[in-house]
């Protein structure tokens, strides 16, 4: 199965973010790796002002994204980091498939 396919059907399980627009963010860390025929990243962005991480996973090619994926935040950087290390664990232990199913999930 292509990504773009895989992108189209993974639409559905990204975070809304409701917070306001002007809420800015600075990236804290990031990762990102080939996954197909394009990339699976990570990011774990922090609120510039106000104690709040937040922490998710986007798959991309060229042309498409699905973003946010998993998305969790937090008020304490070290469970923002420790979700963080987690889904980088995902990434990186895990086929395809799996990756793709566990982003289906909405806990």
């Amino acid at each position: 199965m292509k990504l773009d396919t895989i992108i189209d059907e993974l639409q559905e399980y990204c975070f809304e973010d409701k917070e306001s627009i002007k809420d800015r963010k600075d990236l804290f860390n990031n990762y990102q790796i080939e996954f197909l025929d394009g990339w699976i990243g990570l990011l774990l962005n922090q609120y510039l002002y106000k104690d709040k991480y937040e922490v998710y996973i986007s798959i991309k090619t060229k042309d498409k994204i699905a973003c946010p994926l998993l998305y969790k935040s937090f008020s304490n950087v070290m469970y923002a980091k420790m979700y963080y290390n987690e889904l980088k664990n995902l990434i990186d232990n895990n086929d395809e498939k799996f990756i793709i199913n566990r982003c289906k999930t909405r806990n």
